[in-house]
C-alpha cells in the first residue's frame, strides 16, 4: 500500500477547487477524462472535483477498483468507467461531452497530435491539458536526479511540460485558448525526483498498484488542516505568470472548439 505524501494531498486540493471553478464558469455538465490514469498516485480521481456539479464523468482506461473513492463522496452514480484499446481512436461519438481532458498525460502520450484531434473530436466544446510545470525551480532538479541516479527519464516529452509549446499546439490544431494558468503552487518546490527514484526502483506499474488517498477523506469530511488552507490562499495571491511559473507545479490550458464559418 503506497499512501500519498502531502504534496499530492494538496496538489488534489488545489486541482478540485480548480475544476469545481471551470464547471461553474463554463457551464459544464458531462466530463471526459482521457485516459484517467495515476501520475505515481491514485488513478481515477483527478476528476473528483467535478463531483459536485457535473452530472456525468466517464473516466477512460481507470482503476474500477477506486469507484469506492467516489462512493465515499456520494458521487459513484455520476460515474462510469470505459475501457478503449487505443485512446486516440475512440468509439466515442463526434461532439459527445462538454468538457474533455487528461493531467500530466501529455508528454508520455506517443501520438500527441492524434490525441488532441480525437480530444477534440468527441468534445462539444472544451478541451483542456493539465501538465506538470516544466518551469519550476524543482523540473531541473528532478531531470539531474534521474541523470546521476541512472534511472531512465519516464516523463515524456518535455516540451509538454511547456505552457507556451502547448498553447501554440493547441492553436495548431484549430483551437482557440481561452484560459491559462497555474495549479497547484505551494511554498515548496515541484518533486525533486527522490520519490520518483524509489518508486521506480520498486518496478511496479503505478496504475495497478494499491493506493491510499487522504484527501477523499478530508474531502469527504469537509475537513482540511489549516496548513492546506493557508498554502492555498499563498496560491491564490495575483502574481504575474512569469513569477508565478518559478514555483507553480501544474500548468493548466484550456481551449475551446472554434465554429466553422
Amino acid at each position: 500500500m503506497e499512501t500519498e505524501v502531502f504534496g499530492v494531498n494538496y496538489e488534489r486540493f488545489s486541482v478540485g477547487k480548480k475544476l469545481d471553478k471551470l464547471a461553474k464558469k463554463y457551464h459544464i455538465k458531462s466530463v471526459l477524462e482521457m485516459p484517467a490514469h495515476g501520475a505515481k498516485a491514485m488513478p481515477s480521481i483527478y476528476s473528483i472535483g467535478f463531483a459536485k456539479r457535473v452530472k456525468h464523468i466517464i473516466l477512460v482506461n481507470g482503476n474500477p477498483k477506486y469507484a469506492s473513492e467516489w462512493e465515499k463522496i456520494g458521487a459513484k452514480e455520476r460515474v462510469s468507467w470505459v475501457k478503449e484499446e487505443d485512446i486516440c481512436h475512440t468509439r466515442f461519438k463526434n461532439a459527445s461531452f462538454d468538457f474533455v481532458w487528461n493531467f500530466a498525460y501529455l508528454p508520455a502520450c506517443k501520438e500527441p497530435d492524434l490525441m488532441i484531434d480525437e480530444m477534440s473530436r468527441v468534445s462539444k466544446k472544451y478541451i483542456a491539458v493539465f501538465s506538470v510545470n516544466s518551469g519550476n525551480i524543482g523540473f531541473p532538479i528532478h531531470r539531474m536526479v534521474h541523470k546521476k541516479t541512472g534511472i531512465k527519464w519516464t516523463h515524456g516529452d518535455i516540451r509538454y511540460n511547456n505552457r507556451h509549446f502547448i498553447k501554440k499546439k493547441l492553436q495548431a490544431h484549430g483551437l482557440r485558448v481561452i484560459e491559462t494558468g497555474f495549479v497547484d503552487c505551494p511554498v515548496w518546490p515541484d518533486s525533486l525526483g527522490f520519490r520518483d527514484v524509489r518508486l521506480h526502483r520498486m518496478n511496479l506499474d503505478f496504475n495497478k498498484m494499491d493506493w491510499e488517498a487522504p484527501y477523499v477523506d478530508m474531502l469527504k469530511n469537509g475537513s482540511f488542516p489549516i496548513w492546506m488552507k493557508l498554502v492555498y490562499i499563498v496560491e491564490r495571491l495575483p502574481l504575474p505568470k512569469f513569477l508565478k511559473s518559478i514555483y507553480a507545479h501544474i500548468n493548466y490550458t484550456i481551449a475551446e472548439k472554434v465554429d466553422d464559418i
